[in-house]
């Protein structure tokens, strides 16, 4: 599945890889006044669209993707090359210690408050 939230391409791009539909809307209203967003499922989606788009930052919920979501990271580390990618866990799962060893910038357990996603997201584009 592939979602674009159609706004203006001078806003920051975030990707987010969110199994749950109805996380992934409360995430998109909450976010898409200061960012374009784009979904993706698939690893080979969110690997087209890390090339494609250049995101700011990623929001991954490893937990629907079984151990390939905790993999995913890796993955995106390496498709983004040299480039200080933040990846933002917001995971089911209490496994923070595993996300930060893994190279995530920030984990967060659910249930995660847009409100929470957004502070997380502008202190990461003040930290680039």
């Amino acid at each position: 599945m592939a979602y674009t939230q159609s706004m203006p391409n001078s806003l920051p791009v975030i990707l987010i890889i969110e199994p749950d539909r109805p996380t992934l809307e409360l995430y998109s209203r909450a976010l898409s006044q200061e960012y374009r967003l784009l979904a993706a499922s698939t690893e080979q989606l969110v690997l087209e669209l890390l090339k494609a788009e250049n995101p700011q930052a990623v929001i991954l919920e490893p937990a629907g993707l079984g151990e390939r979501g905790w993999l995913l990271i890796t993955a995106i580390k390496n498709a983004s090359g040299n480039r200080r990618l933040p990846i933002i866990v917001c995971s089911i799962l209490d496994d923070r210690q595993r996300g930060l060893e893994m190279g995530a910038a920030v984990c967060l357990v659910k249930p995660v408050f847009p409100t929470v996603l957004q502070q997380v997201l502008t202190r990461l584009a003040q930290d680039t």
